[in-house]
């Protein structure tokens, strides 16, 4: 057979579970060309639970154009456009045009290329396109079975018809990921948040699944169908996960969701998936585990989650571990059919309520709560428990309490305290008025008026964030309360125009009937951001390229080792950044007025800087020495406050002897040498009544902090004003020369006289700073800053708590404490991860303005890019704004012998 008697045979392939026909399979070679291939899904080719089949249509080297404008495509995309719904209907009508299926699908495809492939007439013709439904034969679609989301080919519809040409697209209640991933399909970037961590889960799965390569996405197929056989062969000889037993019964009490075999059954599951050593696979294969749940329980979603009523159990209930193998097999399928993306996928926070964008997004496209009292955690309770997300009944509430106000049990009087008053508007006071009157629960007018004042918050980022022309694209339906109309559609629009927004087009999707007859209405509203021309933060940029050429900290002047104020030296620190880095840095990225955080404060270096500006200081610490010394510069002291302090130490240690029990406590600390081997005998007693003087005295006080952070600074050193034998002033060193006793009253008033004279300047603002782990959640006050600029302990360093024990021990440490504390540091957790810092880098995009900076001063040796690591946990949050590295071989070393291995330090400079 020749070359041209070739193309007269029909070119399709049919993808079936037992293998694929291919008509023209044997020529898949001749001539080496380009070939291109598409799959197409249709319902009457699904033969069993083991997955769709698809048609592949083959597009030849002369189709290569043609092939560019579908290949991102859905299914039903391609089958409206060829003009089908079923497989049978192609044959027939490639049959009725005397043409092979592929050749057929072509042509019609190529027609509406040529045509413009979208008219607004075509636009949002099909109302399922609206609904979740209507994607449930794409790939990814149905992994997750989200009913308040829509189909991906209406996201593409809204993209080409308001967004075209859109590269940066975000969608802030993401729910299963349709948005981010329709986006991504297209080779554009699909960004996205979602306070339910259980749709975070899903989507990332789903942009792995769309970012693998070929070759790993067929490894993980098949180990997922491995999984099948593990799940129907061998589940019963796992052991049931005994810590999600004990979560369940303290989330959800009594409540019988399974029968007692398919509970069994998914705890052994559970047990399995902790196994499995790919996290990529085990990440899709819980997918497949929570796709099941609900199938496999006395629970159906109509709606809201509930019990099946007496018909709906008649009808039975599926078997766990046969939906799980069904769910992995889909999933195995799918990953084998996708095609890689040139497009790309990020989260950029979780609650809409508190992200804050990157200043460069084209384009939103979202729906988001509808006011329709839909409990959005509580439809989701079964899988969140699933993954570890709910371990007792408060859990849900704190979810619902970072979400936007939808129903009548998100409703709670603190929650609409905070956030009333956001959006004042007449329609609405009325709405609420006439609501009130009628309602059977006054939840509900609460819920109305709090669910507008949010999505004020949620839409306000969005108009900064914008570019010039950026479209927000928002389906949304509205309401009936106790007969009364919430247009909700309307008074979005209202917070629009309000923000600056410009409606562009309200177009309806689909009308729906409220309980009472009322006719509704879903509906697609488009705001468009005016052309007012774009701030850039030209200032910023250029002080940062004008840092980093000329490096004003190693020039003559700043670059003695006592530049600025002069309170830096309250106490020496091991660790403590450089006042003059400190000082550019706050420059550039706070200035004068602004506000900034440092959730590594140490010794208050930073903060302290800002704060002689006259800015807004706010800082974290962690260790109970170094935030009394932050505590201490960041307050404006008063003499006579700090003189009744000393008045009181000085009689309390008059009449002071310490325990036998005290001194033994003291003697177990064994660094170097012991206490006793630093001090003489009367000055030792002087130092153990100081110390617990200072436990017993408030630790708010800033006067009590300012004498804490004096006592430290002189506990040990080589000048006259230590206490202890010669040591070292940084870190005590083994001491040497003569014992002799030093009264402690005489050093500490001397020390405290001569920072006393330190000059603050009128312009000092007064800070604020927490004894707490960076890594908490941080406190409300900080809020809407400008910038985040830290210098958490660096990888390879010396460690903190070892540099400054004796401190540590003064303020309150004893031998134990130095076995169990430094597990809680960060400079020991990073050794296991640098996950440790995804709470720190997401609490700082939720807290700075947008456009704001997260600023991290690091160390780089040869064991690790703190820089590099840390920027990849920022990537769902910031964008880069730079990161440059100065080699530090030259510095001095004050005279340690071992600073750690660090070559150079690194500034990892990132923007929200």
């Amino acid at each position: 057979m020749d070359g041209i008697a070739c193309k007269a045979i029909s070119q399709w392939t049919l993808r079936t579970p037992n293998g694929t026909y291919n008509q023209n399979e044997q020529l898949g070679n001749v001539g080496q060309a380009v070939q291109h291939h598409k799959t197409i899904y249709f319902s009457d080719l699904a033969g069993n639970h083991r997955g769709r089949r698809g048609l592949t249509v083959a597009f030849g080297p002369d189709d290569g154009d043609l092939f560019k404008s579908v290949e991102h495509l859905s299914s039903a995309r391609l089958r409206k456009l060829i003009g089908v719904d079923s497989f049978g209907e192609l044959e027939r009508a490639a049959r009725d045009a005397r043409t092979n299926i592929n050749h057929f699908c072509k042509i019609r495809l190529s027609e509406h290329v040529a045509s413009g492939l979208l008219t607004d007439e075509g636009a949002f013709k099909d109302p399922l396109q609206v609904t979740f439904a209507g994607g449930r034969h794409d790939p990814l679609h149905n992994w997750f079975p989200y009913l308040e989301g829509y189909s991906p080919d209406f996201v593409w519809e809204v993209y080409s018809r308001y967004c075209d040409g859109a590269e940066r697209v975000l969608d802030p209640f993401a729910g299963s990921g349709t948005t981010p991933m329709t986006i991504m399909g297209l080779g554009k970037t699909g960004l996205f948040s979602d306070v339910n961590p259980l749709c975070i889960h899903v989507i990332k799965a789903k942009s792995l699944a769309r970012t693998l390569s070929q070759e790993k996405r067929s490894e993980y197929a098949e180990k997922l169908l491995t999984l099948v056989k593990v799940a129907k062969d061998k589940a019963a000889n796992h052991p049931r996960h005994e810590k999600l037993d004990v979560s369940y019964r303290a989330t959800f009490g009594k409540s019988e969701f399974f029968s007692p075999e398919q509970y069994e059954a998914i705890l052994r599951v559970r047990s399995i998936l902790d196994r499995i050593g790919i996290s990529g696979v085990r990440q899709l294969a819980e997918v497949a585990a929570i796709r099941s749940l609900i199938p496999a329980s006395r629970l159906i979603r109509r709606g809201d989650l509930r019990f099946k009523r007496e018909a709906e159990e008649r009808r039975g209930t599926e078997n766990f571990i046969e939906a799980f193998s069904a769910s992995l097999e889909l999933i195995a399928n799918d990953l084998q059919e996708l095609t890689p993306s040139d497009g790309s996928i990020h989260q950029v926070g979780m609650s809409a309520l508190e992200n804050r964008y990157d200043d460069n997004i084209d384009a939103i496209i979202t729906s988001p709560p509808y006011l329709n009292g839909t409990n959005y955690f509580r439809n989701t309770k079964v899988e969140l428990w699933f993954l570890g997300y709910l371990n007792s009944k408060a859990d849900l509430s704190a979810f619902r309490e970072q979400a936007v106000t939808a129903g009548i049990n998100d409703v709670t009087k603190g929650k609409s305290n905070r956030r009333d008053g956001r959006f004042e508007s007449r329609k609405l006071d009325e709405i609420v008025r006439e609501i009130a009157e009628c309602a059977y629960d006054q939840r509900i007018p609460a819920m109305v008026r709090t669910y507008f004042n949010d999505m004020h918050e949620a839409l306000r980022p969005a108009f900064a964030a914008l570019t010039e022309h950026g479209r927000v694209c928002i389906d949304i339906g509205d309401s009936v309360y106790g007969g009364v109309h919430v247009p909700t559609d309307q008074l979005i629009v209202e917070i629009g125009e309000r923000l600056g927004f410009k409606l562009k087009d309200d177009v309806t999707l689909r009308e729906r009937m409220s309980r009472n007859g009322r006719k509704l209405r879903q509906s697609l509203i488009v705001l468009e951001k005016p052309s007012k021309g774009r701030v850039e933060r030209i200032s910023t940029r250029s002080r940062w390229q004008s840092f980093r050429t000329n490096l004003p900290h190693r020039k003559p002047g700043m670059a003695a080792r006592n530049w600025g104020n002069k309170l830096h030296s309250l106490c020496s620190y091991q660790g403590k950044l450089k006042p003059a880095i400190a000082s550019s840095l706050v420059d550039i990225f706070v200035g004068d007025d602004g506000s900034m955080l440092d959730p590594f404060s140490g010794v208050g270096t930073i903060a302290f800087e800002a704060s002689l500006r006259g800015a807004a200081s706010f800082a974290l610490e962690i260790s109970p020495s170094a935030f009394r010394i932050s505590h201490a510069k960041l307050s404006r002291q008063s003499r006579s406050d700090i003189e009744d302090v000393l008045e009181k130490l000085e009689a309390f240690l008059s009449d002071y002897r310490a325990s036998d029990f005290e001194m033994e406590r003291a003697l177990q600390i064994r660094f170097n040498k012991t206490l006793d081997e630093y001090f003489h005998p009367r000055t030792l007693n002087e130092i153990l009544g100081a110390r617990k003087f200072m436990a017993l005295n408030d630790c708010s006080s800033p006067a009590v902090s300012f004498v804490h952070a004096a006592l430290q600074h002189i506990l040990h050193g080589n000048r006259p004003y230590a206490l202890s034998r010669r040591s070292h002033p940084l870190t005590p060193y083994a001491p040497t020369g003569p014992f002799e006793y030093r009264s402690l009253m005489e050093r500490l008033r001397a020390k405290i006289e001569r920072s006393l004279d330190v000059d603050i300047g009128d312009r000092f603002r007064e800070g604020h700073v927490w004894q707490m782990d960076a890594t908490d959640p941080w406190p409300g006050e900080i809020n809407n800053i400008d910038a985040v600029i830290t210098s958490p302990p660096f990888f390879d360093s010396t460690r903190f708590y070892l540099g400054n024990w004796m401190r540590l021990w003064f303020s309150g440490w004893e031998a134990e404490d130095f076995r169990i504390q430094p597990q809680k540091y960060i400079d020991e957790r990073q050794k296991t991860g640098f996950d440790v810092y995804e709470p720190i880098i997401r609490q700082s995009r939720e807290r700075l303005k947008p456009g704001g900076f997260l600023v991290f001063h690091l160390g780089e040796s040869k064991k690790c890019d703190m820089a590099e690591e840390i920027e990849k946990i920022a990537q769902p949050f910031f964008r880069t704004f730079d990161v440059f590295s100065e080699s530090v071989e030259h510095c001095e070393k004050h005279g340690l012998r071992d600073k750690g291995s660090v070559t150079a330090h690194q500034y990892l400079v990132l923007q929200s």
